[in-house]
């Protein structure tokens, strides 16, 4: 039994200078992995540095060029909106002072009409006021007559303006 303890310390002792001859090597690939990832993770030199620096700007230069670029569109989009309702309002007025005019026409026409229609009622007056009278005419005497001419003559003058619009 002795014997068996003693095998197995000479395996374990075996074993453990077995471990002591691989250690290094195992830790050595370890040192070199590690150093490798951190080397990967973080820039050697300084132009790797400014390189970095250089793209993070050049990245945001393109960012701003973008930015502006969709600000001159919206800029001459709303100028070219501006310049539209500019037009439209132009047009409006336009419009609107020409409605003005055509109701002052209408007004006048209005008024003409009026004018019109009452010289129409008075010279039909006269005429059925003549015909009437005009049997009578022997009977009035020369003063009637005259009166009633130049009370016809007047209202020719007065209205004669009336009949030329």
């Amino acid at each position: 039994m002795v014997e068996y303890f003693m095998l197995c310390g000479i395996g374990l002792a075996a074993g453990g200078l077995l471990m002591l001859m691989v250690l290094p090597l195992v830790h050595d690939r370890a040192v070199r992995l590690t150093r490798l990832q951190l080397l990967e993770a973080m820039p050697l030199a300084a132009r790797e540095i400014s390189a970095d620096k250089d793209l993070l700007r050049a990245e945001f230069a393109m960012r701003m060029r973008q930015l502006e670029i969709a600000n001159e569109t919206l800029r001459d989009k709303d100028a070219g909106r501006l310049s539209e309702i500019g037009r439209r309002v132009a047009e409006i007025k336009f419009l609107r002072d020409e409605l003005a005019e055509r109701e002052a026409q209408i007004d006048e026409l209005k008024a003409r009409h009026l004018a019109r229609r009452s010289i129409v009622k008075q010279v039909a007056r006269l005429l059925i006021y003549l015909v009437v009278h005009s049997n009578r005419e022997e009977r009035l005497p020369l003063q009637a007559m005259r009166a009633t001419h130049a009370s016809m003559a007047r209202m020719a003058e007065r209205y004669a303006g009336l009949i030329s619009l």
